[in-house]
């Protein structure tokens, strides 16, 4: 039941509650009281009581909609219900997630950790809806704004390029020579049938790599970026069908890899000694 704010009386509502109501006024009470739910959703999420949980939420956005948390905590029910259902159910629940994490990134201010979790629940909701053009574009707001750093901007320009080459890899495989024993043999998209192919490839190919490249900008020695980049480089050598440029392709991707491994096995001895070290400065028995 609501406390209303002329004070009628209250069922289930403790005494301190109602204390705060009289001294604070009707607005304060509403979030006294919807702090209480989200506290005891959580305590139910964190049990394994989705539904419980999921109806706490609820009653705490009844009480104070303005609560990105709140809206937070209720889109990871929503998620959860949705993964177990399939067909329209599942898109319109996925839906409802949806706009319930729109709605905490509306709500949330001056707090980093919740915006990005907004933004990555809104991305993987729309890839789980297999909406490929909606989920670069909300993982890319990770990017944007005070929250970014260095280290984000270049891991999520990275997961853009790797679903890039992954698009790529699709097709040319799809178009692969069983019989070919070289594995980056140039894949035949000649024919008309095969031109719509040839095209998205080539697309993903070249927005794979201007992804890559812009997550090695932001850490020229991100190692998995690099061997992405060499891999996307083969992609290329099989659309490419001159052997000249077959073979320059072949030798761009080859030296990527081998520089890539040098800073690997240097940063691998990087921490192993610095390991060693603070073992080392631990102070004995």
């Amino acid at each position: 039941m609501r406390v209303s704010c002329n004070f009628s009386s209250v069922v289930g509502v403790s005494a301190i509650i109602v204390l705060a109501m009289l001294n604070s006024g009707c607005d304060y009470t509403k979030k006294v009281i919807a702090k209480d739910k989200l506290n005891q959703g959580a305590i139910s999420y964190n049990q394994g009581k989705t539904k419980e949980a999921q109806q706490y939420f609820k009653d705490a956005l009844s009480w104070d909609d303005k609560s990105a948390i709140a809206h937070l905590f209720y889109g990871a029910t929503l998620v959860k219900d949705y993964k177990n259902l399939s067909g329209d159910e599942r898109k319109k629940l996925a839906n409802e997630a949806l706009q319930t994490y729109k709605k905490a990134l509306e709500l949330t201010t001056n707090n980093c950790r919740n915006t990005d979790n907004a933004l990555l629940y809104i991305a993987s909701i729309y890839e789980d809806l297999e909406d490929q053009d909606n989920w670069r574009e909300w993982i890319l707001k990770r990017t944007e704004g005070d929250c970014s750093n260095k280290d984000l901007k270049a891991t999520t320009y990275y997961t853009v390029a790797v679903k890039f080459w992954e698009a790529a890899k699709s097709q040319t495989d799809r178009y692969q020579d069983k019989t070919a024993q070289d594995p980056f043999h140039y894949r035949n998209m000649d024919y008309p049938a095969a031109q719509a192919d040839r095209q998205k490839t080539d697309e993903s190919i070249t927005k794979g790599l201007e992804y890559i490249d812009k997550a090695l900008q932001v850490d020229p020695e991100y190692v998995q970026a690099m061997y992405y980049r060499s891999l996307l480089y083969r992609q290329k050598q099989m659309m490419t069908k001159e052997e000249p440029k077959r073979k320059e392709i072949e030798a761009l991707a080859k030296k990527i890899t081998d520089d890539a491994s040098v800073i690997e096995k240097r940063k691998e001895e990087e921490a192993a000694k610095k390991q060693k070290e603070e073992a080392a400065a631990k102070p004995q028995g």
